[in-house]
């Protein structure tokens, strides 16, 4: 309490002591009097102390920046997509019933290896039909033979045992070929990546591939780049690139393709870059954060990493000095890419300008500082 009121509330709390006590009947008016007094004293040392409370408050002090330009290399981020160097369609070259399907999505795989199964009840039939008669077409050019060394038998009849036993082997090849395309097998060695078909299912009723193999030993990743930083991007490139789905792990690439015609809705070329994939991690489809760093330098407008906040509306902000009225004032800013400690201002900051740093969580717009 400031000690004026202290005094004034001694002082008029005596005077009523001395006053109404001197007088013998006035002991009930002395104690509503002095009721009265105490109240108008007790607001009064409200006040006092409201007052005191007032002068204690002072403006919150702050770290400020200058707003710089920083010479640097031109670092280029884009979002990227993981897809597998190749994808395989497998399809089944004749129809029937499937009756096995032995792999699925995601099952490594090798060449040669048996994926799925159709039934071969009538290629095997026809098989067995087409062995018989070469088996008979055979056994009679053998007996012949011996007459037509001998030159016993006529030309004519020599010429058409021999094309009965090339058509019987052809036919016999063509049914053994059937019979072999009852069983879909892996061409290369890789990794299941899609099957599209179930037992009890035609081997060619689906419009889509029946199993799909890709190759992700080495994997691509895929981002578009605008028309107006294409050519900074060339091949043999290094390129690091993190994705969300491993942890923020940090993978490197090298560029193997750049896109020349650009994609007529979006304006953007596509750039491959081509990754070793040898523990299997990267899967097709997984997203990343891309950055390629260009051997051009560049001149950008950048605050310290801390003078960017966002609001509820997920809006970067900064807290703008002006040290003349020593008042901040929140502006918005558009940021780009980091910079080491600092940040890329795209818009809403200019060169010069002071920036707060330290202490923003007690600002609000317009508010007094001190620094």
């Amino acid at each position: 309490m400031p000690f004026f009121l202290i005094s004034i509330r001694l002082k008029y709390e005596k005077r009523f002591d001395i006053s109404f006590k001197n007088k013998d009947n006035s002991n009930l008016i002395y104690d509503k009097m002095k009721k009265v007094a105490y109240v108008v004293l007790s607001i009064l040392t409200l006040a006092g102390c409201s007052l005191e409370k007032a002068d204690k408050t002072v403006d919150p002090k702050v770290e400020m920046s200058d707003v710089q330009q920083i010479s640097t290399s031109n670092v280029l981020q884009y979002s990227g997509t993981i897809e597998p160097t190749q994808t395989i369609p497998l399809t089944f070259q004749t129809q029937g019933t499937v009756l096995k399907v032995l792999v699925n999505a995601g099952d490594p795989v090798k060449a040669g290896q048996l994926l799925a199964v159709v039934d071969k009840a009538d290629a095997q039939s026809m098989y067995e039909v087409s062995l018989a008669k070469y088996q008979q077409a055979k056994d009679g050019y053998e007996r012949l033979k011996q007459v037509h060394d001998k030159g016993s038998l006529p030309e004519v009849k020599w010429v058409e045992m021999e094309s009965n036993l090339q058509q019987a082997q052809s036919s016999l090849a063509l049914a053994k070929n059937n019979l072999k395309k009852c069983n879909l097998y892996a061409p290369e060695s890789g990794v299941i990546g899609k099957r599209n078909i179930e037992p009890g299912m035609n081997s060619l009723g689906n419009i889509n591939a029946p199993i799909e193999l890709v190759k992700i030993n080495t994997v691509y990743v895929k981002v578009a780049v605008p028309e107006n930083e294409i050519n900074l991007i060339k091949k043999g490139q290094k390129a690091t690139f993190t994705v969300s789905a491993l942890d923020n792990e940090e993978f490197q690439g090298t560029v193997t393709n750049v896109g020349v015609v650009a994609d007529q809705i979006s304006r953007t070329y596509e750039v491959k870059i081509t990754v070793n994939n040898t523990k299997m991690e990267l899967k097709p489809g997984m997203v990343c954060d891309v950055k390629l760093t260009t051997n051009a330098q560049r001149t950008i407008v950048g605050v310290p990493m801390p003078a960017v906040d966002k609001d509820n509306g997920n809006n970067n902000y900064v807290f703008v000095v002006n040290t003349a009225k020593k008042t901040v004032s929140k502006r918005l800013v558009k940021t780009g890419n980091y910079q080491g400690d600092f940040v890329e201002i795209l818009s809403g900051l200019s060169v010069g300008e002071k920036v707060v740093v330290s202490g923003m969580h007690k600002l609000t717009d317009n508010g007094k500082i001190t620094f």
